[in-house]
């Protein structure tokens, strides 16, 4: 990336963070401005990965937990305020809270949470009885999904993406393969992604404990 092309950069996002500073907080103008920030931030491969090297088969899920929050902080309570202009440029204060806060924050969240396709969602802590069972809580669920005898995961989808429906990301996410690359995949942002995913989780718990005959 050459200066004049992190110049530009640092431009583009100063007017986007500027933008969505100027309209009232969780207005439609202001969503459209922090969508369009948070794009760009994305896009631009220039965010930081703190911690490289260390947590070698967890780093992806820690540094995905942190880059969703961080863009979750951005969009509530007025944050987005929080940027000074006159401080330095806005990928800068996004690196210093993606390091200092967003990431040591999502290490214990992901370490501790024992489950091994990272579900991320405590609804599926009230299928109890899944753990005591000869398959894996991995292997039971993405089972239940894959199969879909009601066809009710393949259906559900995020608007306007029929190809972006709850089966397709749980199958994905199983996989292990990072809400980046489905983001990438699918060209829509990782806070719609999970927001989608959590909503989805807490709506088919009781459909997952039918089908698992709990």
């Amino acid at each position: 990336m050459t200066n004049d092309w992190r110049k530009q950069l640092d431009v583009q996002l100063k007017e986007l963070a500027l933008k969505a500073q100027q309209h009232p907080h969780a207005t439609k103008e202001q969503r459209v401005a922090l969508t369009r920030l948070m794009n760009a931030i994305w896009q631009s491969g220039r965010l930081v990965h703190p911690y490289r090297g260390q947590f070698q088969l967890i780093y992806e899920d820690i540094y995905d937990e942190a880059v969703q929050n961080l863009f979750l902080y951005l969009c509530q309570d007025d944050n987005i305020n929080k940027y000074d202009p006159e401080r330095g440029e806005v990928i800068t204060w996004v690196n210093m809270l993606l390091s200092k806060r967003f990431f040591p924050e999502a290490i214990p969240k992901v370490i501790g949470k024992g489950n091994e396709i990272n579900l991320e969602d405590s609804h599926l802590e009230n299928i109890p009885s899944l753990q005591s069972k000869s398959m894996s809580l991995s292997e039971q669920i993405i089972e239940c999904i894959e199969s879909d005898p009601d066809l009710i995961f393949c259906k559900e989808h995020i608007k306007g993406h029929p190809e972006a429906n709850f089966q397709a990301i749980a199958k994905r996410r199983c996989s292990g393969i990072p809400w980046k690359d489905i983001s990438a995949e699918w060209g829509i942002g990782i806070t719609s992604l999970h927001s989608f995913y959590q909503r989805c989780l807490k709506k088919f718990t009781d459909k997952l404990q039918e089908y698992l005959c709990i």
